[in-house]
């Protein structure tokens, strides 16, 4: 394990780069549409309808707080609400080809933010912090005792 200190340094740094990541990303995306938005709407253009009980354990939200986002993305016109044709109770999520488009904006905003931030960073230095974060997810992933 890294010396403490210098993993005190690693841990300030993460902090203030995951804040003024954030902050860079509000600033730019949230014109377009909220970072749980934007899951929601990627989850329907990868997977199709979904309802809404597996939208909110995607984002690991309540159904009510889902309800009040795709209450917003329908009021935008980027999603709407379809019925079971077998269980008229069942109310699934489709996106439209506008919540597509402003989708495909948010991910381009998203590269943009993201290549500014390591501009300047030499390829093998970007292979090697992938490989770091990578790492660190595995041992995040790792069962606990």
């Amino acid at each position: 394990m890294p010396g403490g200190s210098r993993l005190s340094e690693v841990e300030r740094l993460y902090v203030e780069l995951q804040r003024k990541i954030s902050a860079e990303w509000s600033r730019q995306l949230d014109r377009l549409l909220s970072g749980s938005q934007a899951a929601i709407l990627s989850k329907l253009d990868a997977a199709g309808p979904q309802r809404i009980s597996a939208l909110a354990d995607r984002l690991s939200v309540t159904p009510g707080a889902v309800t009040s986002l795709c209450d917003k993305l329908i009021a935008g016109g980027y999603a709407f609400r379809t019925r079971d044709d077998d269980d008229r109770r069942v109310v699934y999520l489709e996106i439209t080809d506008r919540g597509r488009e402003v989708l495909r904006q948010y991910r381009d905003e998203v590269k943009r933010v993201v290549e500014e931030a390591f501009a300047g960073l030499p390829e093998e230095e970007t292979e090697h912090l992938a490989r770091i974060f990578r790492h660190i997810l595995s041992n995040l992933e790792k069962p606990k005792e």
